[in-house]
């Protein structure tokens, strides 16, 4: 649940360096069977160096040496330390999508390889045993398919010794009320990577409170502070494996009276009802302002609609958790994304500046979320 995951610090730890395809790349020649194998322990490296050569590999698609190399840290330093070089391996992934290098399939392609080696590693990890007496179902929100943070925190909960359900992505909130009701666990993780799907992760907290489970926030969606997980009512917020299994461990004791959300609903949702017949009227102000969409193929017309509307979901996240940075972040964001896609500066500034022209009376606060979505840093 972390932010990809929620893993410990790595300045101290034991780390490993491999001697398997540094230079893996197209046309790099393939190592010995014997070198393949060989991994080297190093106490206190940083894992950049790890990381790189493990993204390489992965470009180069060579499987079968990532899930050993990554086995091997399992094997001679720890599980949180495989994890912690995978989760760094899938930042950089996602930095290369985000600058144009990778394609949705090669982000994909290389998702499934870091799949395989974490399971590769839980199996070379150690299980303590169950001291916990409790048992934590793990969950992402509903429209949260970005599973590998979820799965990399319920494996480390898993060897740590607690017995834990692992349901994926994009959970119903009624299909996981219904699921804790029949044999409710000691506490439900819901995992959140991208702000745009909090309020899917505050109906997953209502449906598990429901149910009478506690529930524990993690993810990067929730920023570096419990207040996001406080607004929608997580019972508790976590960052790290150890900071969780704290939490858990006593709420296996005593179970924590439920909590309730600390910032109203009622903005979100009526922006939200707003959202399809403003994106509608935002789409055609466009082309008046910007001649170029007029010769947009229809696939260039459908990513623009999914841009404003995914600009007003953001807006609705912030004012589900009343924390303005969540757009303010978001803006610089999205403009570097479209900039690497040859898109000019100011188109971003331009969107923002349209919906809050098409925007209906009575969302004041939608508006002022706009405005600050384009003030100058």
């Amino acid at each position: 649940m972390p932010d990809i995951p929620m893993v410990p610090g790595t300045s101290s730890a034991p780390f490993l360096t491999g001697s398997a395809g540094c230079s893996a790349g197209k046309g790099s020649a393939r190592p010995k069977p014997a070198a393949r194998h060989r991994v080297a322990l190093v106490a206190g490296r940083c894992l950049v160096s790890q990381a790189d050569t493990v993204l390489a590999l992965i470009r180069a698609r060579r499987r079968d040496d990532v899930v050993e190399l990554v086995r091997s840290v399992a094997r001679d330093a720890s599980l949180a330390v495989a994890v912690t070089l995978l989760a760094d391996v899938q930042r950089k992934v996602g930095d290369r999508w985000q600058q144009n290098e990778f394609t949705v399939a090669d982000e994909h392609a290389a998702t499934a390889i870091v799949d395989l080696a974490l399971t590769a590693a839980c199996f070379e990890a150690e299980r303590h045993p169950n001291t916990s007496e409790g048992t934590v179902v793990v969950a992402c929100a509903e429209e949260e398919w970005h599973v590998m943070p979820a799965r990399m925190f319920a494996e480390q909960l898993r060897v740590a010794g607690w017995e834990v359900v692992f349901l994926g992505a994009s959970t119903p909130a009624e299909h996981l009320q219904r699921f804790l009701a029949a044999d409710p666990p000691t506490a439900v993780a819901v995992s959140c990577t991208v702000p745009l799907y909090l309020p899917g992760t505050r109906r997953a907290v209502t449906a598990s409170h429901a149910a009478g489970v506690p529930v524990l926030a993690g993810g990067a969606a929730f920023g570096k502070a419990p207040d996001r997980a406080a607004a929608i009512g997580a019972d508790a917020w976590a960052s790290t494996p150890d900071g969780a299994i704290t939490t858990l461990t006593g709420w296996a004791s005593n179970r924590p009276p439920l909590a309730a959300p600390i910032v109203d609903d009622a903005p979100a949702l009526a922006a939200g009802a707003e959202r399809p017949p403003l994106v509608e009227r935002a789409m055609s102000t466009l082309a008046s302002r910007f001649p170029p969409l007029a010769h947009y193929t229809g696939w260039q017309r459908a990513r623009t609609r999914e841009d404003l509307d995914c600009i007003l979901r953001f807006v609705e996240a912030s004012l589900l958790t009343g924390d303005d940075s969540i757009v303010t972040d978001f803006a610089p964001w999205l403009t570097s994304i479209l900039a690497a896609r040859g898109l000019p500066d100011g188109i971003v500034p331009l969107g923002i500046g349209v919906l809050r022209d098409c925007l209906p009376e009575g969302l004041g606060e939608a508006d002022r979320l706009l405005a600050a979505m384009n003030a100058p840093n």
